[in-house]
């Protein structure tokens, strides 16, 4: 199936060559390449520096001018690993969607493209897509990453509307359709909500709903994320950004309902992405609050937050809670060469109250296309 996906992917690639000379189809991705030196208090895990790619990807993307302010457009692209060179899981899709807009009207797009939830993750991230990105980290929850149908910050089977900007002020608003609704329910993980061999399980078709605004240096966003899953299943957050010439402050608050407890993995060095609590649990609430300066073309930052302790259990009968109450500080920088290039350092530490501290530094480079 791998191969399958790769001939696919080159093919794209080779349509999005041919078609350049088009203004209207275009090229792009990002190389990003670090070496990261990892030390865990983990039990089992063994320190180590690797070389790691941070969400490398290529893609096309298009439209074409319908007349009358209307248009289509799309947008398929790519994640790849280029430390894994042709090992299975070294191609992965990401945004794959095709959608129509009006100036008047907005946008709407059918495909899997980010939540209401996840997108304004990105704007108060000056680390995003680094081995120290916020929602790596713990300074935003794993509600702001992933693909899939219960609560992740990349929707499959979604239809999105965004509304046109008005005096600096949008709507965006998701809903996802499963892919089948047969199976037994009585089998489903009461965990992870999921059984490979019942897709009965997916039958919640999730939906988010964000509001945002930006004007005068202030960009502000407010999202709600519900599953529909029996019991809670559900989030909100309130994100801020001001910039004042070179300084930029942000924060974010996360409120649990259910879902950021049942999207937490384990501990940042040994995460396998799973899930660590049910859909039952709640209060496993995230806040944090960060700046950042430039100096010409180099930017520093740092930033705080904390992951509250979740009030439940981890859905698994006769074991404690594992959804551990954290503290977690950043601080790194960026040089750039030029708008396409340039290179980071960084170091954060994850301090959780009973596994211990994770810490990570990291050196990297980044090049756009």
């Amino acid at each position: 199936m791998n191969k399958k996906l790769i001939a696919s992917a080159m093919g794209l690639v080779m349509a999005g060559g041919m078609g350049l000379a088009n203004a209207d189809v275009k090229l792009y991705g990002k190389v990003t390449l670090s070496l990261d030196a990892v030390d865990s208090d983990a039990a089992g895990f063994q320190d180590d520096i690797n070389m790691k790619s941070n969400t490398s990807a290529f893609g096309i993307k298009g439209s074409e001018d319908l007349g009358n302010g209307l248009s289509a457009f799309f947008k398929l692209e790519y994640q790849l690993d280029p430390t894994e060179r042709n090992s299975n899981g070294s191609l992965t899709d990401r945004d794959q969607y095709i959608g129509l807009k009006m100036d008047s009207f907005g946008k709407l797009l059918f495909g899997t493209a980010s939540t209401a939830y996840k997108a304004p993750g990105k704007q108060i991230d000056p680390f995003y897509r680094t081995n120290i990105q916020s929602r790596d980290i713990g300074l935003q929850s794993n509600l702001h990453s992933g693909a899939g149908e219960q609560g992740q910050g990349r929707g499959t089977n979604m239809v999105r509307y965004d509304t046109p900007s008005m005096g600096g002020l949008g709507l965006t608003a998701t809903y996802q359709f499963d892919n089948n609704k047969n199976g037994n329910a009585a089998l489903c993980d009461p965990v992870t909500g999921t059984d490979p061999a019942n897709t009965a399980c997916d039958d919640d078709d999730p939906y988010s709903i964000g509001v945002h605004y930006k004007g005068g240096g202030l960009y502000a966003a407010a999202s709600y994320i519900d599953t529909q899953q029996s019991g809670d299943a559900a989030a909100a957050q309130l994100l801020l950004k001001y910039t004042m010439g070179d300084l930029e402050v942000h924060g974010i608050y996360e409120l649990d309902k259910g879902l950021i407890t049942a999207q937490r993995s384990n501990g940042l060095a040994t995460s396998t992405g799973g899930r660590d609590g049910s859909a039952g649990d709640d209060g496993a609430d995230v806040w944090s609050v960060g700046a950042s300066y430039t100096i010409g073309n180099n930017l520093i930052g740092a930033d705080f937050g904390q992951g509250d302790k979740s009030n439940g259990k981890d859905g698994v009968a006769g074991t404690a809670d594992d959804v551990q109450e954290y503290t977690v500080w950043r601080l790194g920088a960026w040089h750039h060469f030029s708008k396409r290039t340039g290179v980071f350092a960084g170091y954060a530490n994850t301090d959780y109250d009973v596994k211990g501290e994770d810490d990570i530094f990291t050196l990297g480079m980044r090049h756009s296309f």
